[in-house]
């Protein structure tokens, strides 16, 4: 069995992102993107308006470190990016405040300490 099919065993939340935040995104990335110009005939920048018609989601998760206790809010998406899931079936951190390699989703956090 790959360890992809397996299901996650902890949650995350997802929020769709408002109408404003959506605008402040895609101008930061055109804002951004506009001095590399990588291809001068590609078009680099976003259409604003259309981008704040789309149904956008910001997706987090809470962290708990099982050493000290403390908890943070993080963009999944960075938290993805670094987890290997053959490794481990949660991702697992360094606490930024203990420095101990503690930290586990909420939900891993809860039924640890049961």
């Amino acid at each position: 069995m790959e360890v992809a099919n397996l299901p996650k065993l902890f949650s995350t939340i997802k929020r769709p992102l408002s109408e404003a935040e959506k605008r402040e995104r895609a101008l930061l990335y055109n804002d951004f993107m506009d001095p590399f110009e990588p291809d001068p005939n590609a078009p680099i920048d976003v259409d604003v308006e259309e981008f704040v018609k789309r149904e956008i989601f910001e997706e987090t998760i809470i962290l708990k470190c099982l050493n000290c206790g403390f908890q943070e809010e993080v963009d999944y998406d960075l938290i993805e990016e670094c987890w290997d899931e053959s490794e481990s079936p949660y991702p697992e951190s360094y606490c930024p405040k203990c420095n101990k390699p503690k930290v586990v989703p909420l939900d891993v956090y809860n039924r640890l300490k049961k």
